[in-house]
C-alpha cells in the first residue's frame, strides 16, 4: 500500500475525538482503510491507490466557537470521498495582527481524500458557508474558518489556492495543533514544522482540557 507523501508521524497520545490508534498509525503507514469515521458516522471507502493526506486548520471566534469547532469536525468527517483520520486538541489563541476581536478556538485535522486540492478547497468552502461564514473584509471575525494547509508534499500556486498555506509556519495556532498529531511533519520548501516553533514562541496559545 502506498505511504502518504507528508513524511509525518502520529502523535504519542491517543487520537482525539474517538479515532482509533490504528487511524493514527495511518499517518505514517498508509491512511487507506474502510473503517468508520472517528465521529461514528457512516463508513467510507477510500480508493487506496489514489488517496492523499491533507491537513486542514479550523478556527472560529464567533457564535460559541467551542461548539462551532466540534460541529465543524463532525462536518469534516462527512466530506465527500474523504475520511477524517485525526483531530488535534482544541486551542485558545489570541488573534494575530488583529485588535478588538475575541480569542479564537483552533484545531488541525488530518484528512484522507481522493479529491484533488481544488476540489477539497471547494468542499471546505461548502462547510464554511453552512456554518454562516462571511468574507466581508480581511481578518473579519468568523463563525468558521477552514484553511487547507498541506496536501501530501505538493506545492500549489494558483489564483484560488496556495499550498502549503503561505503563513502556516508563522502561526502558533497552526503549528501547535499540527505538531500534536504529526510531530515530524514537513512543510514543502521550509523544512520541518517543528523548526519554526521558536519563531512563534511569543504568540499566546493555550491547549484546552478535554
Amino acid at each position: 500500500m502506498p505511504s502518504p507523501r507528508n513524511d509525518v508521524q502520529p502523535a504519542a497520545q491517543p487520537p482525539r475525538h474517538g479515532a482509533s490508534t490504528e487511524d493514527a498509525e495511518r499517518l505514517t503507514d498508509s491512511p487507506c482503510s474502510d473503517s468508520g469515521s472517528p465521529h461514528g458516522g457512516r463508513q467510507k471507502s477510500i480508493v487506496s491507490d489514489v488517496s492523499h493526506l491533507a491537513f486542514v486548520a479550523l478556527g472560529a471566534n464567533l457564535a460559541d466557537p467551542l461548539a462551532q469547532l466540534r460541529a465543524a469536525a463532525a462536518a469534516l468527517a462527512e466530506l465527500p470521498e474523504s475520511r477524517l483520520l485525526q483531530l488535534s486538541s482544541l486551542y485558545r489563541t489570541a488573534p494575530v495582527g488583529i485588535r478588538g476581536q475575541p480569542d479564537f478556538i483552533n484545531a488541525v485535522a488530518a484528512i484522507e481524500t481522493v479529491l484533488d486540492p481544488q476540489q477539497l478547497l471547494d468542499a471546505l468552502f461548502v462547510v464554511e458557508r453552512r456554518f454562516g461564514r462571511r468574507r466581508e473584509f480581511h481578518h473579519a471575525p468568523r463563525t468558521l474558518d477552514l484553511d487547507l494547509l498541506l496536501y501530501d508534499q505538493r506545492v500549489v500556486d494558483s489564483p484560488r489556492l496556495s499550498v502549503p498555506h503561505p503563513r502556516m509556519h508563522l502561526r502558533a495556532f497552526v503549528l501547535a495543533p499540527l505538531l500534536e498529531i504529526a510531530p515530524l511533519c514537513r512543510i514543502p520548501g521550509r523544512g520541518t514544522a517543528a523548526a519554526w516553533l521558536p519563531a512563534v514562541r511569543g504568540q499566546a496559545i493555550q491547549r484546552l482540557a478535554e
